[in-house]
């Protein structure tokens, strides 16, 4: 029965970490449908327009290569909420954004916050499980990227 308790616990961890990770996920690729309304509306050029996608994917991508190393220097449960009010934080700017720049600003406070969430997920939950029955927790995990 404790076995049993056990894995009810780690997939309920891995639930409550993918909750946490879905927007960050979906974030990624969110603003491409909408290159055409910002430019509109914060009166900016294509070229410009272009870094709220790319200056969000590059925020991630040089956050993932020091989480790792955090993960092991601090708590990952703290990183990781660290990584989510970084997420809300750069949501927030970006949301009340008036011009391009504060958008771009959030965009990338958003990647950054991406980039800790998404890469400590999987660390996290192969943590708990102890590295045991990790075919069905890498489902779980991989839920948020089918939706």
């Amino acid at each position: 029965m404790n076995k049993e308790n056990n894995r009810h616990e780690i997939v309920k961890i891995a639930f409550i970490l993918i909750l946490g990770a879905i927007a960050p996920m979906l974030d990624t690729t969110m603003t491409n449908v909408a290159i055409n309304t910002i430019m509109n509306d914060l009166n900016s050029s294509v070229d410009i327009v272009q870094w709220v996608t790319t200056g969000y994917i590059l925020s991630l991508g040089i956050t993932v290569l020091f989480t790792g190393w955090a993960a092991d220097r601090f708590s990952g449960k703290n990183l990781y909420i660290a990584g989510i009010i970084l997420f809300l934080i750069g949501s927030i700017f970006s949301g009340i954004a008036s011009n391009i720049d504060i958008l771009i600003i959030g965009r990338l406070i958003q990647g950054a916050g991406s980039g800790i969430v998404v890469s400590l997920l999987s660390t996290l939950i192969v943590r708990a499980a102890g590295g045991k029955n990790l075919g069905s927790l890498m489902a779980i995990v991989g839920l948020p990227a089918v939706l």
